[in-house]
C-alpha cells in the first residue's frame, strides 16, 4: 500500500542545521500509519552538506571553510558533498516505509521532472538520482532510511555558487581548485542559466500540479510536541563534532555529474585528467612526457594498457611506461562510482 498523501509545510529561510534537523525529526517520528511530509526550506545560510557517510577533512578544505564562515553540516541522507544556500528550494519527501526505496526515488523524480516541465524546461531523469537538461546536471538527489520513514531530497537550484563550493572543496592544488570551478560551471545548470526567471510561488505551484499524479497534497496544521521534540534531538546531533578520519568517497578526485569526474595524482610528477564517460577529455602534467602521452589518448576509451602502448609508442622505457599506466588505473579506479 503507498502513502496516498502529504502535508505540505514550509518553514522557510532556516538556520543550516536545523534545515536538516526538520526533515530528520520529522522521519524520525513519522508512524507507519500517518500521511507523509512534503516539506519546503531555504538555508539561510551558504554551507556544505556533506554525506552521511563521507568525512569532512577527506572531502573539505577545513581552513577554508573556517575561513570563509561557512558552516559544514553532515547530512542524514547519502551521496556527495553539496552546496546549499538561500537561492536553492530544498523540497523533503517524507513517507513511511511501504514501498520499496528505488520505487519511491523513482515517483518523486517523476514528480520533479514534471515540475520542470510545468516551468518550460525539457528535463530527463538520468540514472535514477539526477535530473538533466541542455546536457548538464540541473538537479542531483540524496535519500535514507529514517526510523520508520523513507526520505528523499533535492533542491531547486535557482543559481549555483560554483565558485564558493569549489573554494570549500579539499584541492591538491590551486590547478585542481581551478579546473573543479571550470567544470561545475560546465557540467551544472540552474533555472537561471536555462532563462526561467521563476518566482518562488511559481515554483511551488508547479511542485504540487506535479505531486497531482502521484499524491494528494493538504497544507500541515503545523509542527505538533512530539515531531519538534524529534526535530530539536536530531539538532543537537548534527551540532557534535564532525567524523574525520576516513577517506574519500571519490579517491583522488570528486564526481562532477554522472559521467564527469576530476582527478588529481599530486606526486611528483603531478597527473591532473577528466574523465568522462569512460575516457579522459582533459590532462595535464607536471612532466611533458606524460603530458604529451595522455593528450595522445585523450577522447578514446580508456582499455586496459593503453597508456602504457602509447608510451611505448612515444620511447618511454617499459618499466616507466608500465608504472605511468598503473597510475592513470589507479587514479581513476572510482569514476563511475
Amino acid at each position: 500500500m503507498n502513502v496516498t498523501g502529504l502535508r505540505l509545510l514550509h518553514l522557510g529561510h532556516v538556520d543550516p542545521f536545523y534545515l536538516h534537523a526538520a526533515y530528520s525529526g520529522l522521519a524520525e517520528s513519522l508512524h507507519e500509519d500517518d500521511p507523509g511530509w512534503l516539506l519546503l526550506a531555504r538555508s539561510a545560510r551558504g554551507h556544505v552538506a556533506l554525506g552521511a557517510s563521507q568525512y569532512a577533512d577527506a572531502e573539505l578544505d577545513i581552513e577554508a571553510c573556517r575561513r570563509l564562515q561557512t558552516p559544514i553540516v553532515q547530512r542524514p541522507l547519502g551521496g556527495g558533498s553539496v552546496w546549499v544556500d538561500k537561492h536553492q528550494l530544498c523540497v523533503f519527501f517524507i513517507v513511511p516505509r511501504r514501498e520499496r526505496q528505488q520505487d519511491f526515488f523513482s515517483r518523486c523524480l517523476r514528480v520533479l521532472r514534471a515540475m520542470y516541465s510545468e516551468l518550460g524546461v525539457a528535463a530527463k531523469v538520468v540514472r535514477d538520482q539526477d535530473i538533466w537538461a541542455g546536457g548538464s546536471k540541473l538537479l542531483g538527489s540524496g535519500g535514507a532510511s529514517i526510523g520508520k520513514a523513507q526520505v528523499f531530497g533535492a533542491s531547486i537550484i535557482e543559481l549555483f555558487a560554483a565558485e564558493q563550493f569549489a573554494a570549500c572543496v579539499t584541492a591538491p592544488s590551486q590547478g585542481y581548485r581551478a579546473w573543479l570551478e571550470t567544470l561545475l560551471l560546465d557540467h551544472m545548470t540552474d533555472l537561471g542559466r536555462l532563462g526561467v526567471e521563476a518566482e518562488e510561488e511559481k515554483i511551488v505551484d508547479a511542485l504540487k500540479k506535479a505531486c497531482e499524479s502521484e499524491w494528494q497534497l493538504c497544507a500541515a496544521k503545523g509542527i505538533e510536541a512530539p515531531e519538534q521534540a524529534a526535530i530539536d534531538a536530531a539538532l543537537k546531533e548534527l551540532k557534535e563534532p564532525l567524523e574525520t578520519g576516513g577517506i574519500r568517497r571519490i579517491r583522488h578526485g570528486i564526481k562532477i555529474n554522472a559521467q564527469t569526474y576530476l582527478f588529481e595524482d599530486a606526486a611528483s610528477p603531478w597527473i591532473r585528467v577528466v574523465w568522462r564517460a569512460g575516457a579522459l577529455v582533459r590532462s595535464d602534467s607536471q612532466d611533458t612526457k606524460i603530458h604529451e602521452v595522455l593528450h595522445g589518448i585523450l577522447e578514446q576509451p580508456l582499455l586496459p594498457g593503453m597508456v602504457m602502448r602509447q608510451a611505448l609508442q612515444l620511447g618511454i622505457a617499459e618499466k616507466e611506461a608500465r608504472s605511468l599506466d598503473q597510475r592513470i588505473v589507479t587514479l581513476v579506479q572510482d569514476a563511475g562510482k
